[in-house]
């Protein structure tokens, strides 16, 4: 076990979840300040997604250069920066260049834990240490939308959130700097000749798993970004009131995966993300239709996906890890475009309890491609 990986890790999760997840309880709120539409409000997301995805590709290119813990550090400072620019914003069209920044140094800080736990962790513990790692994700994302919350009370408006949210990176950066790093942080060694013959014999699988892995991301998102604008506008509730049900889903996601992190359940890996999605889209429908609660529920039912999916790719791509969750990051960052465009077009034509109904269709999307991994790419071995 390497356990100064194992503490930078979690910590980088607790900030990505915390200033990730602290702008949906804002998006009306930022809407009606900048007064702008669903769509046009909607490239909020979609720009940082973007600049996710470049960053995430051009993550692989940096860690030839640069150890792991140089390039965290610069994606620190970056999320600083650009949560001080959205605070500052004076028109939307300078918000967006902050949140383009802010995705870039999302991208790094969201990347690189996933890759240094499953170096750090022993085999055994392995599936368990990144259930606790993406547990962070969730304390930070209960704590998000009471912060929001909070913070609005307290100042009457959303932009001193930003700057209290920012306190959190530059912990991050100030503890990067701690001697237990020393040089246990290496650039990623990969040769040209590896690299080729990856793209020959991994290339198909890493970005199958990672289309498996993003149409499940974009359902979850879809539903923690946009659950706050649904409480408002179908049920007719203030602000306070309807972060409360985001709140609910990430004290759901929490609890999930903390289960997970204490328990292992003797069952495959293939079942247990079978399983979540099933969960996950009766859940949602029963929210839709019976009670929002239920939404919220959705949080418990999604939350060992991510964990299990990134243990999952760390079995298969040992020796290219850095490469597969790249990968993952970078598909993931296009589908939640796609998915933030489309959700702001189904809302501006149809409404936000329309535009909740695509969250299904993507669990359903992933389900399928669970399930078909083995016998596409693993007919004579089990998963």
């Amino acid at each position: 076990m390497i356990w100064p990986y194992i503490f930078i890790s979690y910590l980088s999760l607790f900030v990505f979840g915390l200033c990730d997840n602290v702008r949906g309880p804002l998006f009306p709120e930022i809407m009606k300040d900048f007064g702008v539409s669903d769509s046009i409000g909607s490239l909020m997301y979609a720009l940082s997604s973007i600049s996710g995805f470049i960053s995430s590709y051009l993550v692989r290119h940096l860690l030839r250069r640069y150890n792991r813990l140089s390039v965290l550090q610069g994606g620190a400072v970056a999320l600083i920066i650009s949560m001080l620019g959205m605070s500052l914003s004076p028109n939307f069209k300078v918000f967006l260049a902050c949140s383009f920044v802010f995705g870039l140094s999302l991208g790094i800080i969201g990347l690189i834990p996933n890759i240094l736990v499953p170096l750090g962790a022993s085999s055994e513990k392995k599936q368990q240490l990144l259930a606790g790692l993406h547990a962070m994700y969730g304390v930070a994302s209960f704590l998000s939308p009471l912060l929001a919350a909070g913070i609005q009370w307290l100042t009457g408006t959303w932009r001193w959130t930003f700057v209290v949210a920012g306190i959190a990176p530059l912990g991050l950066f100030l503890y990067s700097l701690h001697s237990s790093h020393g040089d246990l942080h290496q650039k990623s060694e990969i040769t040209a000749e590896f690299r080729k013959l990856n793209r020959k014999m991994n290339l198909k699988p890493q970005v199958f798993m990672a289309l498996m892995l993003s149409f499940c991301v974009a359902a979850e998102i879809l539903i923690s970004s946009r659950l706050a604008l649904y409480m408002r506008r179908v049920w007719n509730l203030d602000m306070e009131h309807a972060s409360l049900y985001v709140t609910y889903f990430f004290m759901s996601m929490l609890f999930g995966r903390l289960l997970f992190a204490f328990v292992k359940f003797p069952l495959s890996v293939r079942r247990q993300l079978s399983w979540s999605l099933v969960g996950s889209v009766c859940c949602l429908l029963a929210g839709i239709h019976l009670h929002p609660i239920f939404i919220s529920l959705v949080g418990f039912t999604v939350a060992p996906f991510y964990p299990l999916s990134i243990a999952w790719i760390s079995t298969k791509f040992p020796q290219d890890l850095d490469s597969a969750v790249s990968y993952m990051m970078t598909i993931d960052s296009v589908m939640l475009v796609v998915m933030h465009l489309l959700v702001g077009q189904v809302t501006d034509h149809f409404g936000i309890g329309k535009a909740l109904y695509l969250a299904p269709i993507f669990f359903l999307l992933s389900f399928i491609l669970v399930n078909a991994f083995e016998a596409i790419f693993e007919r004579n071995r089990p998963i």
